[in-house]
């Protein structure tokens, strides 16, 4: 099965460093085969067997190696690709991002975040996506990651819609 993974929060400073080199060697090293990742942001495409706590297994590992946490988000391609398509219409008009939970939202939590005012920003949660305009640029979000990640109550990861794109574009190469 083809799994795309995420990072949280690496390569953004001068802390929390993975060099993807690394993280290519590390994710091969614990038996997944052909290893891709993209850009410095923390991305890997690989394929593995499925298990009951992947995700728990390659987090362990990349604490190990890299000395700090790093939380992760999973997807399979089919899911991916769901995402890749899921922008509701009503955002298209606008550069949009696509936040991953990595767990499902509770749906009065997702609810309680609609009562925040984002404006000029817009944005929906579709499965464990929630897809957001960047009117302003991402550096100006009102709703930012920590934001979403402390009103949902789960943890979040932010692509470009760009990065999304190309890595569904991966999938099929």
């Amino acid at each position: 099965m083809i799994f795309v993974a995420l990072l949280h929060a690496v390569n953004l400073g001068a802390r929390r460093k993975v060099p993807m080199a690394d993280l290519r060697a590390l994710l091969t090293g614990l038996r997944l085969a052909e290893v891709r990742t993209y850009i410095q942001s923390g991305n890997a495409v690989f394929s593995a067997d499925p298990e009951t706590d992947l995700r728990g297994r390659l987090e362990a590992a990349l604490e190990a190696q890299f000395g700090f946490p790093v939380p992760m988000t999973l997807r399979t391609a089919h899911e991916w690709r769901e995402a890749a398509r899921g922008c509701p219409a009503h955002l298209r008009d606008e550069a949009v991002v696509v936040a991953f939970l990595r767990d499902p939202p509770d749906p009065g939590r997702v609810e309680a975040l609609r009562g925040r005012d984002v404006t000029p920003e817009r944005w929906e949660v579709v499965g464990q996506q929630l897809y957001q305009t960047v009117p302003e640029g991402i550096r100006n979000l009102r709703l930012s990651a920590a934001v979403i990640e402390r009103h949902l109550g789960v943890k979040v990861t932010v692509r470009n819609e760009r990065t999304v794109q190309t890595i569904a574009a991966m999938l099929d190469t």
